[in-house]
């Protein structure tokens, strides 16, 4: 009749071995693209949890190394992102944020994300959007979908809460 169909079975083992071996290459290659070590262990661990819950879904191991090293290379382009994007936050407000020693007052900081964690949804959105991402108030409701005037007015609720707080806060 038909010819017979196999199917490989694959096991727990298989998994643990090829990520295993796959650990190395993906710390060394994140490594070079982030330029810190910890942070790439850190990805890497990311990429392979990730690979283990789509296992089943990757045909061949050179399917699921091709899968792994897009995905783990994705996690480290976000990371430096947002690694960027803490970099601009502390230039831009750093004096601010900053004891005399220029270091980050780890206090303030804890206080300015509690304090923005607190904010209704919506405000702490344009609170973000507006004063770390540094968006225009007509960026800002481009992004959020709506008008220009409800942007201003969750801003100036949103401050009127971070001060309440006891945050110092410059709405320029």
């Amino acid at each position: 009749m038909g010819a017979e169909q196999t199917v490989a079975v694959v096991t727990h083992d298989d998994v643990d071995a090829f990520c295993r071996a796959q650990y190395p290459r993906l710390v060394g290659l994140l490594g070079l693209y982030c330029g810190d070590g910890n942070v790439a262990e850190d990805l890497a661990q990311e990429a392979l949890l990730r690979l283990v819950q789509k296992w089943s879904r990757l045909p061949t191991t050179d399917d699921a190394q091709r899968w792994l090293t897009r995905v783990a290379l994705n996690l480290a382009k976000s990371s430096l992102r947002t690694r960027a994007t803490r970099r601009r936050i502390l230039d831009h407000y750093g004096a601010g944020l900053a004891s005399e020693s220029h270091r980050a007052d780890p206090t303030s900081a804890v206080a300015v994300r509690a304090a923005v964690a607190s904010l209704p949804e919506r405000e702490r959105r344009v609170v973000i959007l507006r004063y770390f991402d540094d968006l225009s108030v007509a960026e800002v409701a481009e992004v959020m979908q709506c008008p220009e005037g409800s942007v201003k007015s969750l801003s100036h609720a949103a401050i009127g809460r971070l001060r309440a707080a006891g945050l110092e806060v410059n709405d320029d």
